[in-house]
């Protein structure tokens, strides 16, 4: 879910109102960035930070250098609507500590591991595919992809996945779903299940009969904002 990075843009934009900075969406997500991974040395990278910043629906491309671009996507209401009446967001109950994920990731990479560089290649190219699923309203290629990406960053990590994620995704494609993935780094946290609309009562309530938590959710298409009070 970003969360951790979310909570850091937040103070950011905190701070920017209460002093006054004149900053932007770019500045505030590189400030949480320079203070996750720089100041406080967490491993990971930085999307959730510009996400945040945001808001929205935007096709992020990452250059070297701290070079950004983030490129909002004009997604019409009503595959908008259609895609929230389509997801499922589910908490496992597991907590994890994503750095760990991430430091193995990087390190299969520092390798040159083959099947981890196929899986994070074949990952940027889903990306491209998503983007062109969404702008359609073609959510049953959005599935496609989707399951299609959960599969190569399944592959980018050994600890991305485990029994538990593995018996909930069984369970949830018995009930209804097209696709899920584990949101942020894997190994716990929060999965997300893309199905038909008419299935997604009986998919939360199957999911709900594991332990975990079926959460509702709206996109925001704002990024973060401060305000003062008089």
């Amino acid at each position: 879910m970003g969360s951790s990075s979310t909570m850091v843009v937040a103070l950011v934009t905190a701070f920017a109102e209460y002093f006054s900075l004149a900053l932007g969406e770019y500045e505030i997500a590189q400030l949480a960035y320079d203070i996750e991974r720089k100041d406080l040395d967490l491993a990971g990278g930085r999307q959730d930070q510009y996400a945040a910043a945001f808001g929205g629906f935007n096709f992020m491309e990452f250059y070297a250098g701290d070079h950004v671009v983030v490129n909002p996507l004009r997604v019409k209401e009503w595959i908008w609507a259609e895609l929230e009446s389509s997801l499922v967001l589910y908490f496992t109950g597991v907590s994890r500590e994503s750095a760990k994920i991430i430091d193995e990731q990087s390190r299969n990479i520092r390798e040159n591991r083959a099947d981890s560089l196929d899986a994070m290649h074949r990952l940027k190219l889903e990306a491209s595919r998503m983007k062109e699923a969404l702008l359609r309203g073609d959510l049953v290629r959005f599935a496609e992809v989707m399951r299609a990406g959960w599969i190569a960053k399944k592959q980018s990590a050994h600890s991305i996945s485990n029994a538990l994620i593995d018996d909930l995704e069984t369970l949830a494609m018995d009930n209804g779903a097209r696709a899920t993935k584990v949101s942020g780094a894997g190994g716990g946290g929060f999965m997300m299940f893309v199905c038909d609309p008419a299935d997604r009562v009986l998919l939360s309530r199957a999911l709900a009969t594991r332990g975990g938590s079926v959460f509702d959710f709206h996109f925001n298409p704002h990024g973060a904002v401060a305000w003062r009070v008089p």
